[in-house]
């Protein structure tokens, strides 16, 4: 009777941990399905209900939550996961990468100089690594950029990590080997075009740099920096219509930039729209806050080209109100003056003030014999009246 009611017992509690399991198992499944169809917060509810809850639950619900936007929820829920068996390198990328996202810079770190201990040949966990120290601004992470680049030539973002750290020193050369050791293996990585580019640019080799720039337009990578950067080098290499037609692009990105305007003025006044160039160089003058005698000095001339005098000379004479010491003005302001009165005693005083302010700057020595040359017509023309 007692081995009946033993039985009896025995077999209720199986049959109850059979349910329980079924239940367990059913909303495991159920959860899967839900996380599947990104239905993230039915599928956590169903995970919650798991009672023994073991690593892979833990991952689905912190992967559920990650996918939701419940960054903080996710962390905890990595935490539990890794808990149980550290050993798993999937859980731990993920919650360092969850950890990077959300600012926590120290903790990633730690992480991921784990994963690099352990795993010290993949490139990846590297470059990790390398982005962690240089949010901490640890100079330490070039060496794991350079490690990650080692390791494997054809890594991209090292590479281009790399290359820029030898942009920065102005090393060119190593520039040059890096980025396209990098540009090998993935020739449209528009990273390291745009580094190429520069670095032609920071040597003033502005044919050098054209194809870089070109390059980054044809892959329809277009923004303020390659429109600008394309309108500086075509306006240094003299074709001056195609600089007109990027700097304005520059302009429909930024507008606030005073110094795109001045550019697009240069380039105007260059292919003779004197009319253009006026109206950009005085918006440039409106948004500066920086001195503004070269752009004053720019429009004279402009005015002297269309030999409108009064006004070279009343913007010349503001070029050198913000600037006194500025000897092109002052030089121009009396070739204006020569040009438009038709004294020479005023004429010669313009030039006599030259003179005075700057015939002892030897680097001025150019300008200095054509004043003086003039000086002594002048003085000639005054004696003989």
């Amino acid at each position: 009777m007692l081995n009946k009611q033993v039985f009896r017992l025995f077999s209720i509690l199986i049959l109850g941990v059979v349910i329980e399991v079924g239940a367990q198992s059913s909303s495991l499944i159920t959860a899967d399905s839900l996380y599947h169809l990104e239905e993230y917060s039915n599928a956590i509810k169903k995970y919650q209900e798991i009672v023994s809850k073991d690593q892979y639950t833990f991952l689905q619900l912190a992967k559920a939550n990650k996918a939701k936007g419940t960054y903080t929820d996710a962390l905890n829920y990595y935490e539990q996961a890794i808990q149980i068996d550290s050993s798993i390198t999937s859980a731990k990328l993920e919650y360092a990468k969850l950890l990077m996202t959300t600012g926590k810079i120290a903790t990633a770190d730690s992480v991921y100089t784990d994963l690099v201990s352990k795993y010290p040949k993949n490139p990846n966990f590297q470059y990790k690594l390398g982005l962690a120290k240089k949010k901490l601004k640890d100079t330490i992470a070039i060496s794991y950029f350079k490690k990650a680049f080692q390791l494997d030539s054809t890594h991209q973002k090292s590479c281009f990590e790399v290359a820029k750290f030898y942009l920065k020193k102005r090393n060119y050369d190593m520039v040059w080997d890096t980025a396209n050791l990098g540009l090998h293996a993935y020739p449209e990585n528009v990273e390291l075009i745009s580094i190429l580019g520069q670095n032609f640019l920071l040597r003033k080799d502005y044919y050098g740099a054209l194809p870089y720039f070109e390059k980054l337009l044809q892959l329809n990578h277009k923004n303020e920096f390659v429109h600008s950067k394309l309108g500086i080098c075509y306006s240094k290499t003299s074709e001056y219509k195609k600089a007109v037609i990027h700097f304005e692009e520059t302009i429909k990105y930024n507008n606030n930039t005073p110094s795109w305007y001045s550019a697009l003025g240069y380039a105007y006044q260059k292919i003779e729209k004197f009319d253009k160039a006026l109206e950009n160089y005085k918006i440039a003058l409106e948004l500066k806050d920086l001195p503004i005698e070269e752009d004053l000095f720019s429009i004279a001339l402009i005015y002297r080209f269309q030999e409108k005098w009064e006004e070279a000379i009343r913007y010349i004479k503001l070029s050198l109100k913000e600037n006194p010491n500025y000897d092109r003005a002052q030089y121009q302001l009396a070739m204006f003056a020569d040009a438009y009165y038709k004294d020479p005693k005023i004429k010669l005083k313009y030039y006599k003030i030259y003179l005075k302010k700057f015939g002892s700057d030897k680097k001025g020595k150019y300008f200095n014999s054509i004043v003086e040359k003039r000086i002594a017509q002048l003085e000639e023309e005054v004696k003989n009246k």
